[in-house]
């Protein structure tokens, strides 16, 4: 009679003795990840000095000190995650009963050039700073003599004399100068060579047999790309009635270019379009002419109504303290928060967010212009996002996927932007404008969003394929033209050879990941579905009502767009991102449809444009590409 009583036993005892282990694993495990934030503490007390040094008054922000400072910073970072995803790469998940823990794991135990090893790391960013230095650098000579000028960079000089010419000799000039200078004995094309090498050996320190699996490490989901390209071809009817307009404009604005009517665009042309997107005097024409319907110029508004960046950044926080969110203390602004040197603020002016819990800080753009005040929007959001991650375990505390925070930035920068909100702000006289100036609006917009999407979508899958193997070294630059033939409908401006490399400028910037073209792709695309959701929610958008449509709609004050919005960012990186997407869209998929709902006026009146004009949407590129 004992014999089940001592089965029973030891079942127990066994299965006690199973849950000792077991806890015990777990709380191995997290002394792994505590000791990792212990080390990530003394990283956010170097990020506090950074912010220290860069503001006291009477130091350089450009003095060795800061330098010393951030070099530490990416010294120390990189030691303690490679370090941990070490350690967490021989911890069994299987044996983890606490979904966050077992997730904290899964996220942190494998990395992208952080989990290379020293040697390889270190090679790694000095080809980064190189492929900075392409885009950045004093490379090339437009002038016969350079010796009194000097060398000029791609960013921002040559680009802005591209912005200002009206000469097409001018463009393929600089389009093949700059090229010829970062090219020169293969220099370009070898040091992209080594980098795809390097990112091949992260993914084979990950088990990743597709090196791209790597790349989008974060998406955690099966050919991610296909999704991205499913997206591209959504909007491609939006975006061929487009390039169909400008292609004409460009037949009236650059003969010289022998551009047809069923070709694609050369492509100095087309990066001129996009540099062009808010400048004043571009070559093509918007919608509407006449002064009466151009769209009202701000900046002296601006200057009357908010004065200072200040005032313009206390805006930008009431702007989610009306959603419900956070209110900013005054000791953020007192001690937290502070304006960027004339100097040092460059070309792009961009302001700058610092993370040490439990602060944050702010240094900011000087400059008083609309496209800043749209812009500390962003940053303001990216700040509320940190303030609702600190809250959550080491590894956690971050967003789910790359662009994620920068999507949801995004959808604030559309808000603030709307004639709604600027005359809320007092800065138009009106909440509208009128039908005309409405369509030029969106038409800049359009120029600005859909000329770049499939460019951010093309460099992606350049990369993607070339690291996967799809592409070989040999057929590097005819397979990057037809990339372009495919996707964008732009071609080279003369015959160019498989020996070249003609990648563009925003493909080199887009090599690091934390600038990655894969990233920015996703803010633009979920930045458009979030906005849209918020806007349902609000009440502003309502679907058919001319007197609220999507791109006019200012979320300001909806409490239930706070709510999807505060509710994304409590989570972090606790869920897959597919989940917390899904509480603001209730959808679990890139969409097209935010971008398509934004700008169906504009779509609209292009078809009917391009019929009146006999003008045949579509292109079939010559080919200006020949294989050796």
């Amino acid at each position: 009679m004992r014999l089940p009583f001592l089965g029973v036993s030891l079942v127990l005892l066994l299965s006690v003795t199973a849950g000792i282990c077991q806890s015990s694993y777990e709380l191995s495990t997290k002394k792994i990840l505590d000791r990792a934030k212990d080390r990530m503490r003394h990283v956010w007390s170097l990020n506090r000095r950074i912010f220290v040094q860069l503001t006291a008054k009477g130091k350089s922000p450009l003095g060795g000190q800061v330098l010393n400072s951030k070099q530490e910073v990416e010294a120390e970072t990189y030691r303690l995650f490679y370090d941990l995803a070490g350690n967490l790469s021989v911890v069994s998940v299987a044996k983890l009963d606490d979904p966050l823990l077992r997730r904290r794991v899964q996220r942190m135990a494998k990395l992208q050039l952080q989990g290379l090893r020293p040697k390889d790391y270190e090679q790694a960013k000095d080809l980064l700073r190189q492929i900075h230095n392409f885009v950045n650098g004093p490379m090339v000579c437009p002038y016969e003599d350079c010796s009194a000028r000097g060398l000029l960079a791609m960013y921002p000089q040559i680009m802005n004399k591209n912005m200002h010419t009206k000469l097409y000799e001018d463009l393929v000039g600089n389009w093949k100068a700059w090229r010829k200078a970062i090219n020169e004995k293969d220099v370009a094309k070898n040091t992209f060579i080594s980098y795809v090498r390097l990112l091949r050996i992260a993914a084979t320190y990950n088990g990743h047999v597709t090196p791209s699996r790597t790349w989008y490490l974060n998406y955690d989901t099966e050919n991610f790309q296909a999704e991205m390209e499913a997206v591209v071809w959504e909007i491609m009817p939006l975006y061929r009635e487009l390039h169909a307009y400008l292609r004409h404009e460009v037949q009236a604005a650059y003969p010289k270019a022998d551009t047809k009517s069923d070709s694609a665009i050369s492509a100095p042309i087309m990066d001129q379009i996009l540099s062009q997107d808010w400048y004043p005097h571009q070559f093509f024409r918007t919608p509407h002419q006449g002064r009466q319907h151009q769209l009202p110029s701000v900046h002296r508004r601006l200057e009357e109504v908010l004065v200072t960046p200040v005032k313009i950044n206390r805006k930008a926080a009431e702007f989610f303290e009306s959603l419900g969110l956070m209110v900013m203390p005054n000791i953020f602004y007192d001690r937290f928060s502070r304006r960027m040197n004339d100097e040092e603020a460059g070309a792009e002016c961009k302001s700058q967010v610092f993370y040490f819990p439990p602060d944050v800080a702010l240094r900011y753009c000087p400059k008083l212009d609309y496209k800043k005040m749209m812009q500390i929007h962003g940053t303001m959001a990216e700040l509320q996002y940190h303030l609702y991650k600190m809250q959550l375990p080491f590894g956690l505390d971050t967003e789910p996927c790359p662009g994620f925070g920068a999507a949801i930035a995004e959808t604030v920068i559309l808000a603030s932007g709307t004639p709604r909100h600027l005359h809320r702000l007092h800065i138009l006289l009106n909440d509208s404008l009128s039908e005309e100036q409405s369509l030029n609006r969106l038409f800049r917009m359009g120029v600005h969003t859909l000329i770049a999407v499939p460019q951010y979508f093309i460099n992606d899958k350049f990369l993607v394929d070339v690291m996967d193997g799809r592409i070989g070294v040999k057929d590097y630059n005819c397979a990057y033209w037809g990339l372009q033939d495919k996707f964008a409908g732009v071609q080279p401006p003369t015959q160019r050879l498989n020996k070249d490399f003609d990648l563009d400028f925003k493909f080199y910037r887009g090599l690091n990941p934390e600038t990655s073209n894969t990233k920015k792709f996703m803010a633009e695309i979920l930045g458009f579905q979030f906005y849209r959701s918020f806007c349902l929610a609000s009440g502003q958008y309502k679907p058919g009502d001319p007197d609220f449509p999507l791109h006019n709609c200012d979320f300001y004050d909806s409490k239930e767009a706070g709510k999807k919005i505060r509710d994304m960012m409590q989570l972090g990186a606790t869920r897959h991102w597919r989940d917390v997407m899904e509480i603001a869209t209730g959808e679990r998929k890139l969409s097209g449809r935010g971008i398509l709902e934004y700008f169906a006026p504009l779509f609209t009146w292009l078809k009917e444009r391009n019929k009146q004009m006999d003008i045949e949407p579509g292109w079939d590129a010559d080919k200006l590409c020949r294989r050796d």
